[in-house]
């Protein structure tokens, strides 16, 4: 009786160890067909990408300062109205009226009289705090060796760890100077301003005193860039990125096809809560833990979201 136990138990381990290394083939298989084919798509983008590049440049006639400042300027900008034009046509108009259905907070609507009092700050803070800004964060980047030309163009695996860690750095510096902001002492004179909006509407993003839209909202994601020395490209497609990111978190909107803004836009409504962007941060000092009960609360109050 003991030998049969055993010659089943034998038998188990060995379907198991079978199961395992047809796993594990199975596995290495599919990781090898997935790099070949990762390799192969991001030759021929990079290869777009590298002519693109040199289109880029060559508007910028070859011009190292004139790409590096009037590029990183343009590209910001446009790409910040651009990503609020939406949002901004939806706030004014209530057209499409489906998607007012996905408003965070529906008893608040957007008047004019806000919205031309935010565009000016907006506009103030691009112009005569975000280029004197900028070009000192672009000069320290060329002195830190940032390089520029299509010939440079960093890999896939070199594009996604700059990301990463821009993304790190970024949450590390915004967590830091947004809650230092919310110290008694400073935030009545300087981060008062921009929660002057409990319901924050994209443009918003940017509606802040000087000294904050400076510490908070233009060192923190070019950080990350300066201290890797980085390919200007990485760097622009980085700070595009976290302009969406941003301009999405403020726009009170809990679209489908976007990632939640729910947390920052708490943040509006309760101040003393979510001060990071990732959240990490806000966890690990659990700044977040109003948030986190509101959530599993309404949840409770309504099912279906869950």
């Amino acid at each position: 009786m003991a030998v049969d136990r055993l010659s089943q138990a034998w038998a188990t381990i060995k379907r198991i160890a079978v199961f395992v290394l047809l796993v594990m083939l199975a596995a290495a298989i599919a990781e090898d067909t997935f790099i070949r084919y990762r390799d192969k798509v991001w030759t021929i983008f990079s290869s777009s990408l590298r002519s693109l590049w040199s289109d880029v440049i060559s508007f910028f006639a070859h011009d190292e300062l004139k790409l590096y400042i009037v590029g990183t300027f343009i590209l910001t900008t446009g790409v910040f109205w651009l990503s609020n034009l939406f949002f901004i046509l939806l706030d004014l108009t209530g057209w499409p009226a489906c998607i007012l259905t996905y408003k965070i907070q529906p008893e608040f609507l957007l008047l004019m009289t806000d919205f031309l009092k935010a565009l000016k700050v907006a506009l103030f803070n691009q112009i005569f705090v975000g280029i004197p800004v900028l070009s000192c964060t672009v000069s320290t980047m060329r002195w830190m060796g940032s390089t520029w030309s299509a010939e440079e163009l960093p890999s896939v695996n070199r594009v996604l760890l700059e990301l990463a860690v821009f993304a790190v750095v970024e949450e590390i510096g915004f967590y830091y100077s947004h809650r230092l902001l919310h110290h008694p002492r400073l935030y009545k004179y300087i981060h008062k301003k921009h929660h002057e909006w409990t319901a924050p509407v994209g443009i918003v993003s940017i509606y802040a005193h000087p000294v904050e839209h400076v510490f908070a909202n233009l060192v923190p994601p070019g950080l990350g860039p300066i201290l890797m020395g980085s390919h200007l490209f990485t760097a622009w497609l980085f700070w595009a990125i976290a302009i969406v990111s941003t301009t999405i978190d403020h726009s009170g909107y809990r679209l489908p096809v976007f990632l939640s803004p729910d947390f920052h836009d708490f943040h509006h409504l309760k101040f003393n809560t979510n001060y990071g962007v990732l959240g990490i941060l806000d966890r690990l000092h659990g700044t977040d833990a109003l948030f986190r009960k509101h959530t599993l609360d309404d949840r409770d109050t309504n099912p279906k979201t869950q």
